[in-house]
């Protein structure tokens, strides 16, 4: 903050964790622990596009509830809107880290080593790439979704529990002629992954349960055709 006055940018602090100009917030942080463990990552809105921000942040689903934490919604601004003088990113980091640092003895920024980046690398692929890690952990939630197609309207409501479907409920004023029940069951277990579903439903012809429908248009509708 003190390194934004001095640019001109009147931030001040508010809230748990944010960083606000004008009460538009310029940087948030989140954390995570475990027992032996934290991470800790914060931004720094500088020259967003900011049409991107709004997708990254956008619920794609119909609607969902989680047991997670929540984020709370706010009006973000860029820090380049405030500054007296326009600068490069490159200026602008020299002189964030120099202010950090003024009242400490000279730093130097450490580079990871080819060995370092190897083990990073080997790190990466072995558990923070696997869907495990990135879904299987994550907290509990339910999802509605609906849509209305030629043959009716279809409802779901999704249950999920250590990334996989633990319930899952069909509702509607379609027509098919096998039992719904069927189909509910079947997806009960399967990891909330759109490959899975897909591989899953391949066992099965939708159709048969909703009219003329394809599997396809059934598993955009479960997960999102994005």
């Amino acid at each position: 903050m003190r390194v934004l006055n001095e640019l001109g940018v009147n931030a001040e602090l508010k809230g748990r964790n944010d960083i606000l100009v004008d009460e538009k917030k310029i940087s948030g942080t989140a954390q995570f622990s475990t027992g032996k463990r934290m991470i800790s990552h914060g931004t720094l809105l500088f020259d967003t596009d900011m049409s991107e921000v709004g997708k990254a942040l956008q619920v794609k689903m119909s609607k969902i509830q989680s047991k997670g934490h929540k984020s709370v919604r706010s009006r973000v601004a860029n820090i380049s809107e405030f500054l007296k003088e326009p600068i490069t990113m490159d200026q602008f980091k020299k002189q964030l880290l120099t202010g950090l640092f003024e009242a400490k003895e000279a730093f130097e920024i450490h580079k990871l080593t080819e060995a370092e980046w190897k083990a990073v690398k080997e790190l990466k692929a072995s558990k923070y790439d696997l869907w495990d890690w990135n879904f299987g952990n994550s907290p509990k939630f339910n999802i509605q979704r609906n849509k209305r197609f030629p043959i009716g309207e279809i409802d779901l409501r999704i249950f999920v529990e250590k990334g996989h479907i633990s319930d899952f409920k069909v509702f509607g004023d379609f027509f098919g002629r096998q039992p719904v029940k069927d189909l509910e069951n079947l997806l009960i277990g399967v990891p909330y992954d759109k490959n899975e579903i897909s591989k899953k439903l391949d066992q099965i012809t939708v159709a048969d349960y909703f009219g003329v429908l394809e599997n396809s248009e059934f598993v955009d509708l479960v997960y999102g055709n994005d």
